[in-house]
């Protein structure tokens, strides 16, 4: 009997150590090799850390949006400050992030006693595979100038009107 809550528990530390490391390197990522003023991005950074091991600690679900969306912040404030046209290490950003938020998910379903079911983690390794595969491979067509004016800002807004649709359509399963 006491093998088993020792049992729930090591998944769920395992998932919570993977995903405060990832976003400990989320955070840093953006100010690692910069120069110049980096004390308002590193805060961002660390308030977002902060966030992510309240939301895991406490448990505190609606605190790992909230450090989610200040590390995509950070990276896109470090972009501008950075002047990047395109940064070749945008793939990678995006799994890392992905992963980051399904490890804090996984991590708070295993706290409830919950073990993580080995289809799910597959499921999500072979989608971070697989967008990392497609988002490197979309990543040299970015660089390609193309024409914009009004069609290419029509095709924009529909395919954010596309997008934002699906994401209303998931959220109501």
């Amino acid at each position: 009997m006491i093998a088993e809550p020792r049992a729930a528990v090591v998944p769920g530390l395992l998932l919570a150590g993977a995903g405060v490391g990832l976003t400990a390197a989320l955070a840093l990522a953006p100010v690692a090799g910069a120069s110049g003023r980096l004390g308002p991005l590193a805060a961002l950074g660390g308030l977002a850390l902060a966030l992510y091991v309240a939301g895991l600690a406490m448990p505190w679900p609606g605190a790992l949006p909230w450090a989610l969306g200040l590390l995509a912040v950070e990276y896109l404030v470090s972009l501008e400050v950075r002047r990047a046209p395109l940064d070749p290490a945008a793939p990678a950003y995006a799994v890392a992030f992905f992963l980051c938020a399904e490890l804090g998910w996984l991590g708070l379903e295993a706290r409830r006693g919950r073990r993580p079911w080995s289809r799910r983690v597959v499921a999500i390794a072979a989608l971070a595979l697989g967008g990392a595969v497609v988002a490197a491979l979309l990543l040299p067509l970015a660089a390609v100038p193309l024409a914009g004016g009004p069609p290419m800002t029509a095709l924009g807004v529909a395919a954010t009107i596309a997008v934002a649709a699906s994401l209303a359509w998931l959220g109501r399963r």
